[in-house]
């Protein structure tokens, strides 16, 4: 049994702490009121849960292929383009 402190936003429980618990898994949660934090700091918290959640989906993506480097490489002058 574990503990994580979360803000709730009305319909999400953001952790304010990295869990480490399976996508899926359910678990039982317990309210415990102690310090809320103010909106402000409330919101800012639940802003970086969301970034943390999209940095862990781009963990998840699969890896660019070896072409990728190769376009990259292969440099193009646009000011030189456009006068074509």
């Amino acid at each position: 049994m574990s503990t994580v402190k979360a803000y709730y936003d009305g319909t999400t429980f953001f952790p304010i702490d990295t869990l480490d618990i399976p996508v899926g898994k359910v678990v039982n949660l317990t309210i415990n009121e102690e310090d809320t934090p103010t909106p402000e700091i409330a919101q800012k918290l639940a802003q970086l849960a969301r970034i943390n959640n999209n940095f862990e989906k781009l963990n998840e993506s699969e890896p660019l292929p070896p072409e990728f480097d190769e376009i990259l490489a292969q440099r193009v002058n646009f000011a030189r383009a456009l006068e074509l």
